[in-house]
């Protein structure tokens, strides 16, 4: 379980496609020698042209499982069509079935509706070119789900290790955007803050720095004025630490413009209500792991087509509500807390 938990799952996943890609055509070149009314010769023609088209197929795979746009793709498609079809003729009666690879490379590579034709056109030509080449009528069927299937699980494969690599990549572009938005807060906490408390101690320091200048007589109005100094620095140094302390904890907006990103991101229409008083800095870690437990529910559940969260700030606390298609949960944040 560890393994798919990890990146390392999807590094393996294109790999895993690749491999499955380039399985099932060797396959047929094992069995080539053995087919019915097949010789060597018929076997060898099958290795050689494997040989020649087995690398373009697995450059379109490896390609399309990255979720890499493939350059010339059109092109090496061609060449691989021109050498599977001239080699109908030479490779015996079961070679229609190498007609899977090519067309699982036809979806790949070829721009909108033209790959889902030139598909269906492969596994529907793979059956006639047989029982001209000789294969029984009885067999020409099973050749057609062989087409079909070989090509739909390399399909599969290739499709599922995308999707984990645009996942993968919308995980790191979240994480890049709540590390942003976190430390845009805390600079604005900042400037709102200890950046005042700061200029008003600056403003002080120069009032003492000018009293010093002045005659004897005011020294008492100096030493009011360094004294309140000594107490603006003692509560800036107190409120710098409590914020030091408080930015520790994860905030409570960044979480939930994350939920709300991953859930728009599947597909499931969020919006995001917040009153108009604000809501607390922090989350404390059980609410934090009870709402991306939620998140984690709706984005593994079928069918959830819209999400309303809504933050809710009374005297008691704040309690978050999550309501996916007519179905509610609430998730209390903090108690006797304020915004």
């Amino acid at each position: 379980m560890a393994l798919w938990r990890s990146d390392r799952a999807v590094r393996l996943a294109p790999v895993g496609a690749v491999a499955c890609a380039g399985l099932l055509p060797l396959l047929q070149v094992a069995l080539a020698f053995s087919y019915p009314d097949n010789d060597v010769r018929t076997g060898l023609w099958s290795l050689a042209v494997t040989v020649v088209y087995l690398p373009l197929h697995l450059r379109h795979v490896w390609y399309a499982a990255r979720g890499v746009r493939l350059p010339a793709g059109g092109w090496t498609f061609a060449a691989m069509a021109v050498v599977i079809l001239a080699a109908t003729p030479l490779a015996g009666n079961m070679w229609p079935r190498a007609y899977a690879g090519l067309a699982a490379s036809a979806v790949l590579v070829l721009p909108g509706p033209w790959s889902f034709v030139v598909f269906l056109s492969l596994v529907i030509a793979a059956a006639p070119a047989s029982l001209l080449l000789g294969l029984p009528w009885n067999a020409a069927p099973w050749l057609t789900v062989s087409v079909l299937s070989g090509s739909g699980a390399v399909l599969l494969l290739v499709w599922l290790s995308a999707a984990l690599v645009r996942l993968q990549s919308a995980r790191q572009v979240l994480a890049q955007r709540a590390v942003a938005q976190e430390r845009r807060r805390i600079d604005d906490d900042l400037r709102r803050t200890l950046g005042t408390a700061l200029e008003s101690l600056a403003a002080r320091g120069a009032r003492a720095a000018d009293l010093l200048q002045t005659p004897p007589g005011r020294r008492a109005e100096l030493v009011a004025e360094l004294s309140g100094l000594a107490d603006d620095s003692r509560r800036t140094l107190a409120e710098a630490r409590q914020r030091v302390r408080g930015y520790r904890r994860p905030s409570l907006r960044a979480e939930l413009d994350t939920a709300a990103t991953l859930l728009s991101a599947a597909g499931i229409e969020t919006r995001l209500r917040l009153p108009r008083t604000g809501i607390p800095d922090t989350i404390a870690p059980e609410p934090r792991a009870a709402l991306r437990a939620t998140v984690t529910r709706l984005l593994g559940s079928e069918g959830v087509s819209a999400c309303t969260i809504t933050a809710a700030v009374s005297t008691d606390g704040v309690r978050l509500e999550v309501r996916a298609d007519g179905v509610a949960e609430t998730i209390d944040v903090q108690t006797g807390g304020r915004p």
